[in-house]
C-alpha cells in the first residue's frame, strides 16, 4: 500500500513538473501555470499548517516528559500561542467591521499589537544575536590557530586579520588614515572577496535545484517513498 502510494505521488509531481515546465512553450500557458502555482500555494498552507501541529506534538511531548531542554520547548510553544491568539484577535476584530478578505489577512499579520512584538521582541533579540557574531567569529579564529598543520594556522590568521578588518570598518572612526585605509578595505573585501564567494555558493544551489528537478521530472528521484 506504501509502495503504490509512492508511486501515485511520484507521478502526480512529475505530471506537474512536465504541465508547469511545457506551460512555457503553449500558447495558453500562463493560465495554467498559474493555476498549478496556486494549487502549490494552497498544497504549502497545508504543509505549514501540519508542520504546526508537528512542532506542538514534539515539543509537548518534551515537557510533559520532563526531557532535557523542556523549558526551552515551553517557550516556543508559549511563543508560538501568544502570538497565534493575538493575530487572530486582531484578525477577528477586523472581521467584526466587516473589512474585506485582503484586510483581515492583513491585519492577521500587520496589526499594531503584531508590529509592536516585531518591534520590541523580535527585532532586539536579532540585534542581541548579531551582537555575538564578533565574539563567535575570534573563537572560531582561536579554534583554528590551536589546530597543528600549517595550513590551518594560515588559514587562521587571514580569517582572524579579515574578521577584525570587517569588524573595525563597522565603527564610525572620524580619521583619515581610517577614512583611508581601513573603509577602503573593509569595502573591497565585501564587494570582491565576500561577493564572489556568495555568488558561488549561489551557483552551487542553482546547479542543485536542476539537478534534483531533473531526477522528479524523469522519476529517479523519490522522496515520497519513505
Amino acid at each position: 500500500m506504501r509502495r503504490a502510494i509512492a508511486i501515485f505521488t511520484t507521478a502526480i509531481a512529475m505530471i506537474a513538473g512536465w504541465l508547469t515546465l511545457l506551460t512555457y512553450f503553449l500558447p495558453q500557458g500562463d493560465l495554467v501555470r498559474l493555476v498549478l502555482v496556486e494549487l502549490a500555494i494552497i498544497v504549502a498552507g497545508f504543509a505549514m499548517f501540519l508542520g504546526g501541529f508537528n512542532v506542538l506534538a514534539v515539543h509537548l511531548t518534551q515537557i510533559f516528559r520532563r526531557r532535557p531542554g523542556w523549558p526551552y520547548s515551553f517557550v516556543l510553544i508559549a511563543s508560538l500561542v501568544s502570538v497565534l491568539v493575538i493575530s487572530l484577535s486582531e484578525a477577528v476584530e477586523v472581521w467584526a467591521r466587516g473589512a474585506s478578505t485582503e484586510r483581515i489577512a492583513q491585519a492577521g499579520i500587520s496589526g499594531p499589537v503584531i508590529v509592536g512584538v516585531y518591534e520590541y521582541v523580535l527585532i532586539p533579540l536579532q540585534s542581541s544575536l548579531a551582537a555575538l557574531l564578533p565574539f563567535v567569529l575570534a573563537f572560531a579564529a582561536y579554534r583554528t590557530l590551536r589546530m597543528r598543520t600549517a595550513s590551518s594556522r594560515v588559514g587562521g590568521v587571514i580569517f582572524l586579520i579579515t574578521a577584525i578588518m570587517v569588524l573595525l570598518g563597522q565603527v564610525p572612526l572620524n580619521l583619515p588614515v581610517y577614512e583611508l585605509v581601513i573603509s577602503f578595505l573593509r569595502e573591497w573585501v565585501v564587494r570582491v572577496l565576500a561577493m564572489a564567494g556568495m555568488r558561488g555558493i549561489l551557483l552551487g544551489v542553482a546547479i542543485g535545484i536542476t539537478a534534483t528537478a531533473l531526477r522528479v521530472l524523469i522519476g529517479a528521484d523519490r522522496p515520497t517513498s519513505d
